[in-house]
């Protein structure tokens, strides 16, 4: 959090703190609480930042088990001096016109289509017509993003505060390599700015879940029971066969993550190695946003764009193109069934 320690002397920063009511975002809650507070008893009685507190509610994303409003106003009397807001994941609508329009090009399911029907019902048309728990899941976690940028961006934040461990950011890394969206996770498992508009920051990346779940217990143990912190999932073969490759490298690593802490944090660190691709002001995938070079791309993403004819005579990439990791996604849609006379 150096980055916002002293902060500017004219204004008060505004940080968006995106909640999913997990260990690790409560942890940074409390944590980021301590430090205000501190701040707060200096001498100087200045602290250098707002928090903004974000639940995004969605019957696609975890859900909890209690009415999410209960949860809320528990935190909000447990921390009175951060705003909380909790919107719904169609709410993206709203937020950024672009999706309704991607999704009108991009599916032919009725439904997306038709005005009458609740921006629910049509994002779940949406979601339904993607063939795999994994593009489901794929499409989700960039929705989510997308959604959080768009309400930092009107509110009018300074930066987001992801609450992602080490091990969630092992996990994230090695699903997004599988799911071809290597080029995205400079920006989405570093600090520093991004494509988006908004500066990520990652305060709890190198603690494991695991000591998280330990400082929870013994800070915060009343709380956590109140809100009924979302509980670990329970893998078998029989669930494991229909889950999400975010789902499986989650599961990989929170079983090795015990084993070989060492290697999980690597993979983490070996991202912060890399050098993500210049912010310029060239055409950005449509869908997730991030930037699109012809010049720089792999065989495999120049072949998908050339087949939907998204390459110009010129090479250069039109600006309907999406990046590999959404073409290989959006691939997934399920074809109407061919019925035989």
């Amino acid at each position: 959090m150096d980055r916002y320690k002293d902060g500017p002397k004219d204004k008060e920063l505004t940080l968006l703190l995106p909640l999913s009511f997990g260990v690790s975002s409560l942890s940074l809650l409390h944590l980021l609480d301590d430090q205000l507070e501190h701040q707060r008893g200096n001498e100087y009685k200045r602290v250098p930042y707002k928090l903004h507190v974000l639940s995004v509610d969605s019957p696609t994303l975890d859900a909890p088990e209690e009415s999410k409003d209960t949860r809320l106003e528990v935190l909000r009397s447990t921390f009175p001096e951060f705003t909380f807001t909790e919107i719904p994941l169609h709410s993206i609508f709203h937020y950024d016109k672009n999706v309704e329009e991607f999704m009108l090009q991009h599916s032919s399911n009725r439904d997306i289509t038709d005005s009458s029907i609740k921006d629910q019902d049509r994002l779940e048309a949406f979601r339904s017509s993607l063939s795999t728990a994994t593009s489901r899941a794929d499409f989700d976690c960039v929705l989510l993003r997308k959604l959080v940028v768009a309400f930092a961006t009107s509110e009018g934040c300074d930066g987001v505060l992801w609450g992602d461990s080490d091990s969630r950011l092992a996990a994230k890394t090695l699903a997004g390599v599988a799911n071809g969206r290597g080029i995205a996770l400079p920006w989405e498992v570093c600090d520093g700015p991004t494509p988006w508009g908004v500066h990520f920051t990652f305060p709890v990346r190198d603690i494991f879940k695991s000591e998280l779940v330990q400082y929870a217990s013994v800070k915060f143990p009343d709380l956590l029971s109140k809100i009924g912190s979302k509980k670990p999932k329970v893998f078998n073969d029989q669930v494991t066969k229909n889950m999400s490759i975010s789902d499986l490298m989650t599961q990989y690593v929170e079983q090795q993550g015990e084993k070989y802490p060492g290697i999980m944090a690597n993979i983490v660190r070996t991202i912060d190695k890399l050098q993500p691709s210049q912010l310029h002001s060239g055409p950005n995938c449509v869908y997730c946003g991030v930037p699109l070079e012809s010049g720089q791309m792999d065989p495999a993403t120049l072949s998908i764009l050339e087949e939907r004819n998204l390459i110009d005579d010129e090479s250069h990439v039109k600006d309907t193109a999406t990046c590999y990791g959404c073409a290989r996604t959006f691939l997934d849609f399920k074809r109407p069934a061919v019925t035989s006379k």
